[in-house]
């Protein structure tokens, strides 16, 4: 049975969103846990690497403010001792000291051109070299590095020739012959006062500590999944008890003697029970307006159920008793029956129904007292197509093409309807439009009762042009302003106000301060723009005078 495989249906799309939410929060939480562990390790690599950068380089200041002065206080000022006086040899040998004792803690006395080819710097230090000659003013560079496969943090310095060291790195000539002796006179030699003498570098390895991270992550991605999958068990269950097996007791009891809800509904649950209090209501609508229908009998025809409500009358499905045809009975409201004017519009909305022929216009079959006997007509609604959701392309101009001839035949029969609203119009599978309402319509062959008898404003607000708010009538303008708003609705899925209960003076002041529908849909055309902002132009002579001209500019326009 249907309602078995919708139970089904709603209980996994419980099922598979909370999994979802459930499953996606463990791996933001597995992610967050990583990134958070990584940026504490790379905060504290970053801290020990400037330490020990640091270190090296006070070594090299004690060396030339300190030990190298008083070596030549010592022994005289052409005295050159390797191991006393040369800052990258003793800086070099003491952390290569260092590094026996903190295995993999790199330390680094990088040149382009060095006295010892030791120092000879790698590729990545040469791009380094161009990174720090490129601006002065860059002394310090930090980030990960790649080096034999494993990922090591590394804090770099540039290192400038200060005039001293041009002794021992300018003319090979000049160079005391303790360091030409030992390195000989092809590499550290033609430096300048100011050059980039090369850089200091410390390398701390990060990669076990990382491995550790990514470990401890999904060992807490395990626990979390492991946990969420207990977690939607209970959910499951819980969801079972509370709401499935409620609702099931429900759609029962309110399907009870509608057997079609369960036999042809689709979905879960909600639209079953959706759809059986939507049922519902138009037999409460109908028990209230259609109280003069007991029992369901008209003549030769059996009354069913509702289609829609217009503005005098309800539409509702029918049958032929005897051959069992199919109609559709227009029948008015039994307050509508009841009231000397507005059964004068009901009896001009069924006149007019009969007088004119129309594509649009459901066919009249017979007239059965106050009740107007149609072809059967069936569809869905407007409102309910285009609400949130706009009319796609390849429909727009179909759609607008019989709209348009419909209203531009009324207008040229002297009619107009001043009521052009979505709810009122059907849209058939073969992409028919049909006209279900005409209750406040005038015709210049007839009295206008609504004028005659001095009414205000008469239908829906949201949907009036600004001239029948302020009780003006049987101007065909009137009824492109409503086409405009059709228009609007159409193109962005929205309707250009919103549903407030508002006087008639503040609707006026809404009207007049229109909302471009590019606010609703940017990629909306200019031209359609114009086309929808003249159509609902609050000024009546700023608007469309003729149905034909919106339609001629509707069909050149981009859509």
């Amino acid at each position: 049975m249907k309602t078995k495989q919708a139970t089904t249906n709603l209980k996994q799309r419980f099922f598979l969103w909370s999994a979802f939410i459930l499953l996606g929060g463990g791996l933001l939480l597995s992610s967050l846990s990583y990134w958070n562990t990584r940026r504490l390790l790379m905060a504290e690599a970053l801290t020990k690497s400037e330490v020990i950068l640091r270190e090296a380089e006070a070594i090299r200041s004690y060396v030339k403010e300190e030990l190298r002065p008083k070596m030549f206080e010592l022994h005289g000022s052409d005295t050159f001792i390797i191991e006393a006086m040369s800052t990258t040899y003793i800086s070099t040998t003491i952390m290569g000291h260092f590094a026996e004792t903190m295995p993999n803690y790199i330390y680094r006395r990088a040149s382009l051109n060095p006295h010892n080819p030791k120092n000879l710097a790698d590729p990545f230090e040469e791009e380094m070299f161009d990174w720090f000659e490129m601006d002065s003013s860059r002394l310090f560079w930090q980030g990960v590095v790649k080096k034999n496969g494993e990922s090591f943090f590394v804090s770099m310095v540039p290192d400038y020739f200060a005039p001293p060291c041009i002794r021992c790195h300018g003319v090979p000539e000049e160079a005391p012959h303790e360091l030409t002796n030992k390195y000989g006179t092809d590499g550290g030699f033609r430096f300048q006062a100011g050059d980039l003498a090369g850089i200091n570098s410390v390398a701390i390895p990060v990669s076990a500590s990382l491995r550790e991270a990514w470990q401890g992550s999904l060992v807490l991605l395990v626990i979390t999944l492991a946990g969420s999958l207990i977690l939607l068990w209970l959910l499951n269950l819980l969801f079972q008890r509370l709401v499935i097996e409620r609702l099931g007791s429900m759609i029962s009891i309110i399907s009870e003697k509608r057997k079609e809800d369960r036999t042809h509904g689709s979905g879960d649950e909600l639209d079953v029970l959706k759809a059986s209090l939507g049922s519902l209501r138009y037999y409460i609508k109908s028990a209230r307006k259609g109280a003069a229908l007991q029992p369901n009998f008209i003549g030769n025809y059996v009354v069913t159920q509702p289609i829609s409500a217009g503005s005098m009358s309800w539409l509702y499905e029918g049958y032929a008793v005897k051959s069992e045809h199919q109609v559709s009975l227009k029948i008015g409201f039994d307050e509508v029956l009841q009231n000397p004017l507005y059964r004068a519009c009901l009896e001009t909305e069924m006149q007019l129904f009969e007088d004119i022929s129309h594509p649009c216009l459901p066919e009249v079959i017979e007239r059965v007292s106050d009740v107007l006997v149609l072809k059967r007509t069936e569809g869905t609604n407007l409102f309910s197509m285009l609400d949130r959701e706009r009319l796609a392309d390849n429909m727009f101009l179909p759609v607008f093409a019989q709209l348009s001839d419909l209203i531009s035949t009324l207008h040229a029969e002297g009619i107009v309807h001043h009521d052009i609203r979505p709810h009122i119009f059907l849209f058939t599978e073969a992409e028919q439009i049909f006209l279900t309402d005409m209750g406040l319509a005038s015709s210049d062959q007839q009295p206008d009762p609504i004028m005659a008898a001095g009414l205000g404003p008469q239908g829906d607000l949201l949907y009036m042009a600004p001239e029948l708010i302020k009780g003006m009538r049987s101007d065909p303008r009137s009824d492109i302003y409503g086409l405009g708003v059709l228009l609007y609705l159409a193109a962005t899925g929205h309707l250009p106000f919103d549903n407030k209960r508002r006087s008639p003076q503040k609707w006026l002041q809404e009207k007049e301060k229109l909302t471009s529908p590019r606010n609703y849909r940017a990629s909306l055309s200019q031209q359609l723009e114009q086309i929808i902002l003249k159509a609902m132009a609050f000024d009546i002579d700023k608007r469309y005078q003729w149905v034909e001209d919106l339609r001629e500019e509707l069909e050149k326009a981009d859509l």
